[in-house]
C-alpha cells in the first residue's frame, strides 16, 4: 500500500482526467452504479451528508440531486482533485483537504457518510471504520460503493485481462500517468471480499449491513447502519 505522499501524488497527476477515464474504463457503467445507490440508500430525512475521497464530487452531487442537505460536506487527499470538483459542485458544499487517518470532524455530525472507490486504498480500514461509525448521528448510514472482484468465476476469468492489463494500460495511455493506473488495479486485485467488510462494519457496531452487487460483481455497495446504543470495540 502506498503511503499518504504517494497516493496524494497520484490522484493530483490524473485529476483532470479522472472523471473521464473512470467513465471509459468502465465503460460508462460508474454513472449508473452511483444512481443505483443513491436509491438503496437513501430514505429521505437526511440532513448532514460527508463524502471521504470524494475526488470529482459525482458521487455527492447524486445525493444532492435526489435531496436538499442543510450541510453538504466534501473531503479528499487531493488539493488537485478538489479543486477540479470545485468547477462542477454546488458553491454550497464545504470542501476541505484532509486524509482517514486524521478526518477533521466530531463526533455525531453527520446523517450520512459516504465514500465512492476509496476503501481498497485505506492503510488502515478497521481505524477508518471505527471513526465513520464515531461521526455518524443516531441511526446514521455509511454508505460505500467499491470496485470489487466477481464472485462468478466466468466473470472472473474475464475480469481479470481487463483489470491486470488493460485498466493500467489505457489508463496510463490517456493520462499518461500509468503507475497511478496500476495501483488503482492492484488495489481491486489486493482488497477483501465484500463479505469481509460487510462483517468488519457488522463487528464495529453498525447494524443492517447491506451487501448489493452491481454488474455481475465489478462494483459492490455496502450500506451499515449507525446504532444508538453505541459500538463495540471487538476489533
Amino acid at each position: 500500500m502506498p503511503d499518504t505522499r504517494t497516493l496524494r501524488s497520484f490522484f493530483d497527476a490524473i485529476a483532470k482526467r479522472y472523471d473521464f477515464l473512470n467513465s471509459w474504463l468502465s465503460f460508462c457503467l460508474d454513472k449508473k452504479w452511483r444512481r443505483s445507490s443513491v436509491r438503496l440508500a437513501l430514505e429521505g430525512d437526511e440532513d448532514r451528508i460527508l463524502d471521504l475521497g470524494m475526488g470529482s464530487g459525482k458521487f455527492l452531487k447524486e445525493f444532492m440531486l435526489k435531496k436538499n442537505f442543510s450541510i453538504a460536506v466534501g473531503l479528499d487527499l487531493s488539493k488537485e482533485m478538489l479543486s477540479y470538483a470545485k468547477t462542477s459542485i454546488d458553491p454550497g458544499v464545504y470542501l476541505t483537504q484532509g486524509d482517514f487517518a486524521h478526518i477533521p470532524f466530531g463526533n455525531d455530525s453527520f446523517d450520512l457518510v459516504i465514500s465512492s472507490f476509496t476503501l481498497r486504498s485505506v492503510q488502515d480500514l478497521p481505524g477508518f471504520l471505527h471513526s465513520v461509525y464515531d461521526l455518524l448521528r443516531g441511526n446514521g448510514k455509511a454508505v460505500f460503493l467499491c470496485l470489487t472482484r466477481p464472485g462468478n468465476w466466468m466473470m472472473r476469468m474475464l475480469s481479470y485481462p481487463y483489470l491486470k492489463w488493460y485498466v493500467p494500460f489505457m489508463g496510463g495511455v490517456l493520462s499518461g500517468k500509468r503507475d497511478a493506473y496500476r495501483f488503482l488495479s492492484d488495489s481491486v486485485f489486493l482488497f477483501q471480499k465484500p463479505l469481509e467488510t460487510a462483517q468488519m462494519m457488522r463487528r464495529i457496531g453498525f447494524k443492517e449491513v447491506g451487501i448489493h452487487s452491481f454488474s455481475w460483481g465489478i462494483a459492490t455497495l455496502l450500506v451499515g447502519k449507525k446504532t444508538i446504543r453505541g459500538r463495540y470495540d471487538g476489533l
